[in-house]
């Protein structure tokens, strides 16, 4: 989103639009006779929220310099379906000036996202008038251009908060979920078995994990969907407070089923029946959803976004990457949160305090006691403490499960709605 402002109280007269026009990289080389002139054929305009500036695709017949209120760019990737924001390198006060000319189909769809937006509207007719009476100009702005070409850039910048999720195709989402069901399973066995020293079933209670699994991810990805159609965090008067909501919702109200999930491995040290056994462990097992939820959705699409420079035409490579990097965030952030709901799942009768110890002793290297064992017991405790929080034993484990997780649901989710997509292209002749 990018954003303009002026004075609330000056006037909205031919000189303000002279100042815009002399920012505008492709008014630079004009000069002040000519930038008057422009300035003249050029009318003013106030649009509210949500109004459409431009269009993405369509004709650029127009166009618009800003004087004040925010403005949003985003394009709609013709390959993947996703939604991107787009930020110019040059911050720039104009929308679309680049494209008149040649009556060039709008690269992004631009809309005002504030309460009104201040702005001059050139159309190009009248443009092109102006310059066939006066060609000067046109050979002043080609020098402009010339400059603009040589230092202008694009790129996407979708920010953290407002990464939005492309249509959810179920039976892709259903298909990648049972095939990570039962990868991960078994890192869980193994992450519990390192955890408690007690060997665990590779896969137990598959019948139960599979559709569950299936439902848990579906969750993740329709929730998201879902409150990217029908939430617009811009007409609330806190937006980034309503995007961290959104984003953190789903894994709040996936964790019931996590919790079934997370007992169904649990069979060989807690006897208790399933209806009691699930409910063991869900204050930190929501937290962990939560950064596996924002992880999972957000945080691979932000870094897919940042990486595909990198990939060019390789897609597929992007979002791997991008799920890679996010699951390595997502296993360090989240291992402290799980080891301690899977205590309290396997030791439902103890305390969280007397959890959190158990976890201090069975998480610090034997080297790290030996080179703290003269220290004073304070020292020592917070040492211990400390090692054990940022480097916790079995993190190995659960960031391999999370990156793996992460790749093989986004990676196969992807291929599967990419080749959907590519289908209906064919199909409608595209």
């Amino acid at each position: 989103m990018q954003k303009h402002g002026t004075d609330p109280g000056k006037k909205n007269d031919k000189e303000t639009c002279k100042k815009i026009l002399q920012q505008c990289e492709m008014f630079q080389r004009v000069q002040p006779t000519h930038i008057s002139a422009i300035a003249e054929v050029m009318k003013y305009r106030v649009m509210g929220r949500n109004e459409i500036l431009q269009e993405q695709g369509l004709p650029s017949d127009r166009f618009f310099l800003v004087e004040a209120g925010d403005i949003r760019r985003t394009r709609v990737d013709s390959v993947t379906g996703k939604t991107h924001d787009v930020e110019f390198a040059i911050k720039a006060k104009s929308i679309s000036s680049m494209k008149i000319l040649a009556k060039d189909n709008a690269y992004a769809t631009t809309k005002c996202v504030s309460e009104s937006c201040e702005l001059y509207e050139m159309r190009r007719d009248d443009f092109l008038g102006l310059l066939k009476k006066q060609p000067e100009i046109a050979t002043e702005i080609a020098e402009g251009l010339c400059e603009e070409i040589r230092h202008g850039s694009r790129k996407f910048a979708t920010p953290f908060w407002q990464q939005q999720q492309q249509d959810v195709n179920i039976p892709a989402v259903s298909i990648a979920a049972g095939i990570e069901s039962y990868y991960r399973s078994a890192l869980n066995a193994m992450l519990n078995t390192r955890l408690t020293g007690v060997k665990a079933e590779l896969f137990p209670n598959m019948h139960i994990q599979v559709p569950t699994r299936i439902a848990y991810i579906t969750g993740f990805k329709g929730l998201r969907a879902f409150f990217d159609k029908h939430v617009d965090p811009d007409m609330y008067e806190y937006p980034t407070a309503i995007r961290l909501a959104t984003a953190i919702s789903p894994g709040i109200i996936m964790t019931p089923i996590s919790s079934l999930l997370e007992a169904s491995n649990a069979g060989h040290m807690n006897s208790e029946p399933m209806a009691k056994r699930w409910m063991r462990g869900i204050l930190p097992r929501a937290g962990r959803e939560v950064i596996f939820g924002v992880g999972l959705n957000q945080m691979s699409d932000y870094f897919e976004e940042r990486l595909e420079p990198y990939f060019p035409e390789q897609q597929m490579m992007a979002n791997l990457a991008g799920s890679l990097v996010a699951g390595v965030v997502s296993g360090y952030l989240s291992h402290v949160p799980h080891n301690i709901s899977t205590f309290k799942l396997l030791h439902p009768t103890k305390h969280y305090g007397d959890l959190y110890r158990m976890f201090v002793e069975k998480s610090v290297p034997p080297v790290i006691d030996r080179m703290i064992e003269a220290w004073p017991s304070s020292a020592k405790g917070v040492t211990r403490t400390l090692v054990a929080t940022l480097f916790p034993r079995g993190v190995m484990i659960r960031t391999t499960q999370i990156v793996g997780s992460f790749m093989i649901l986004n990676g196969t989710i992807n291929y599967l709605q990419l080749r959907e997509h590519q289908k209906i292209q064919k199909a409608l002749g595209n």
